[in-house]
């Protein structure tokens, strides 16, 4: 009988953790704490440009997009359309939201300035700033402001122990949200991937978050580096 009850002791235990090793663990209770950092007297992780927009001037001041509707109207709309969704042959549509969150803002300014096929060259009717403001202007077709409330939202709850409330980064391995250069020379996919899948030290968000809300805080923390309508 002693023998018996010493071999169904390790029977049992194999058991156990098997059970334990196949049984789904439960995803962690939001906000997710942060994970083990580097050091705080590392340096900040530089942003990175890619090449294509190493030339490009950008503007110290976060651009308007409210200044730029009027640019816009004046320059843009004959072609474009006032609602942004192409008034004339191959003009491109603005209310795409697909193509505008594959498309860096510093790829919209480039062609605003340099033109491109049938579009004409603005560089030498507006100046630096006002390229950048009619640039910016272009996510109102396609960032409404009821998505920016609920990325507010999401910001609040998940991103500001890292990110801080005003994009400006809580710790030093977190890039700057307000950062122009930094935000205008990747498209928005890039920032909805990382969201997604996670990056650096920052976890992955896929599991906890619905696609709209990944979308929105996106596009709210985007938003630090220009002033979107409304705001």
């Amino acid at each position: 009988m002693n023998k018996r009850r010493v071999l169904l002791v390790p029977a049992v235990l194999l058991i156990l953790l098997a059970a334990a090793c196949t049984s789904p663990q439960p995803l962690p209770t939001a906000p997710t704490a942060i994970p083990t950092l580097i050091p705080a007297t590392m340096p900040p992780v530089a942003a990175t440009v890619p090449p294509a927009a190493q030339n490009v001037i950008f503007p110290a001041a976060a651009p308007s997009a409210q200044a730029g509707e009027a640019i816009y109207q004046a320059k843009c709309a004959n072609c474009h359309g006032a609602d942004g969704q192409g008034q004339v042959e191959k003009a491109r549509d603005f209310s795409d939201v697909d193509y505008l969150r594959a498309t860096a803002p510093v790829d919209f300014f480039q062609t605003i300035t340099g033109g491109k096929d049938q579009m004409p060259a603005f560089r030498s009717e507006l100046s630096d700033e006002e390229r950048w403001n009619v640039t910016f202007f272009l996510w109102s077709f396609a960032v409404k402001a009821d998505e920016l409330g609920r990325g507010k939202a999401v910001f609040e709850t998940h991103c500001v122990a890292c990110h801080a409330a005003d994009g400006s980064a809580a710790i030093p391995q977190t890039p700057k949200l307000t950062n122009v250069e930094f935000i205008a020379s990747h498209p928005a996919t890039e920032f909805y991937q990382a969201v997604s899948g996670g990056k650096g030290i920052m976890p992955a968000w896929q599991d906890r978050l619905s696609p709209e809300e990944r979308w929105a805080a996106v596009e709210y923390g985007r938003a630090f580096a220009y002033q979107p309508m409304g705001r």
